[in-house]
């Protein structure tokens, strides 16, 4: 019996202790939005919160790139990501994968992550399918729109449908524009025609659409679900078609 204590060995104690440990760490509730590198799943819960109900967010990420172990110092954007790590992409396109302290087969180690969703607060709602002479006029009524709802920002859920020719070259010179978009989840040609093209955007930021360089033509969208975006809580009444939703909320 030597070694244990009433009955249970020592080490197993100590290895139990470990294990435990280890777990509470790994799923502890941060102080406010910084997260330890032992806090990945509390970091990947609370952003998969933000980014179900529509939130962008933002972090900075401090550990080790382990390519060449140095120091990684990087802010940008959270990207919808599985297996225990995150994806942060960058203002130049550069996009790394996260996971935590003890991370080996990302990009970088994470020692703490801080996250800030870029609104506090999204008004949802619906606009219906609609024309306009050219792809600016577009832009303008959804301008409008924006100013209208006294919004920060406004991203657009959007399929384009355009009466204009493109030529490779000219698709891919929009297709390079899309890869500097910031504010976007997804975007990609749907369809593309002699006289014509499909395109669709996922949540997409109205700010950064203006200088796409989409040739003239008439320009037909689907429904559109958009997403007002507000940093403090707006001040006016929305109909029953509008749901307002707070990022506070969503971290309790």
């Amino acid at each position: 019996m030597r070694g244990r204590v009433l009955g249970v060995n020592i080490v197993d104690i100590l290895v139990v202790l470990i294990v435990v440990f280890a777990v509470f760490s790994y799923v502890s509730k941060p102080d406010e939005s910084t997260y330890g590198g032992n806090q990945m799943y509390s970091a990947i819960q609370d952003f998969q919160r933000l980014d179900s109900r529509g939130f962008f967010v933002e972090a900075e990420v401090n550990g080790t790139y382990l390519w060449d172990n140095t120091p990684f110092k990087e802010t940008g954007l959270l990207l919808s990501s599985s297996g225990g790590r995150l994806r942060l992409k960058t203002g130049d396109g550069t996009i790394y994968v996260v996971g935590g302290e003890r991370a080996y087969l990302e990009d970088v180690a994470a020692s703490s992550i801080r996250m800030e969703p870029v609104d506090n607060y999204l008004a949802v709602f619906n606009i219906e399918a609609d024309s306009f002479e050219g792809f600016n006029e577009l832009i303008t009524y959804l301008e409008t729109v924006k100013s209208k709802m006294g919004a920060d920002h406004l991203y657009v859920d959007i399929e384009i449908a355009v009466d204009a020719a493109m030529t490779p070259a000219d698709r891919q010179i929009v297709y390079n524009e899309f890869t500097t978009l910031y504010l976007v989840r997804n975007n990609y040609f749907s369809r593309t025609e002699p006289e014509g093209f499909v395109m669709n955007l996922v949540k997409a930021e109205l700010g950064e659409l203006r200088g796409l360089s989409i040739p003239d033509g008439k320009v037909t969208t689907g429904r559109v679900r958009a997403f007002a975006g507000y940093s403090s809580e707006p001040n006016q009444d929305f109909s029953e078609d509008y749901h307002l939703v707070a990022a506070s909320d969503l971290l309790l």
